[in-house]
Parts: C-alpha cells; structure tokens; sequence
C-alpha cells in the first residue's frame, strides 16, 4: 500500500504529530472496512471493539462514533441517492430470517381474559 493516505497515515503517527491527529488518520486508514461492516449490518460498537481489540484504533467509542457519524453517514446523507454507498441499515447479512414479532397494545377481542 503506497498510496497518499498511506504515507500519510505514517507520517502521521510520527509522535510529534498530536493525539487528535493520529486518531483521525487511524480511523480514515479503516473507513473504507468500517462502511462495509456498518453495510453487512454490524452494530458501531461491534466494529469499535473488534478494531480496538487489534488496536487499529485507539480512540474511545464516543468519539469513535462521532468519526463514524461525521465521516462515514454525514458525508454519504450528504451525495446524492444514486452515489451512496452506505445506505440506512437493513438486517444483518450474517442473521436468520425469521417471521418477526409484532405487539399491538390492544387486545383482540378473542384474546381478552374476563
């Protein structure tokens, strides 16, 4: 990988460069994988954790979720319908189909106990 957000990435973990810094070109490094993720229905704390466990990231979930919010959902709510790439979430990819549950908050009359 020598691309520019690469040699960025690197130079940017240099330790003079600031906290903030590093975190965010962590999190850029890792976008591209977080938006499939957030598309294969896996929850922002699930991906969080998973890349913090491997200290791919290294940031808090707070603020994980504001980058997520601010450079991932903003920015595709923000093109154009035909261009997004991250669409609302739909049912994880990885789940079972199932018929679902419904609650209604009135009885049906059949149901009523006396």
């Amino acid at each position: 990988m020598t691309n520019l957000s690469y040699r960025i990435l690197l130079r940017v973990k240099d330790n003079r460069s600031s906290r903030n810094a590093r975190n965010l070109a962590a999190f850029l490094a890792q976008r591209e994988e977080i938006r499939n993720a957030l598309e294969d229905g896996w929850t922002v704390y699930q991906i969080w954790e998973t890349l913090h466990a491997e200290q791919k990231v290294t940031t808090s979930y707070n603020t994980f979720c504001s980058q997520v919010n601010r450079l991932i959902i903003k920015r595709e709510e923000a093109l154009p319908k035909t261009k997004r790439a991250y669409q609302s979430p739909s049912p994880p990819r990885h789940a079972t189909d199932t018929a679902g549950f419904t609650f209604s908050s009135t009885p049906l009359k059949d149901e009523e106990i006396l």
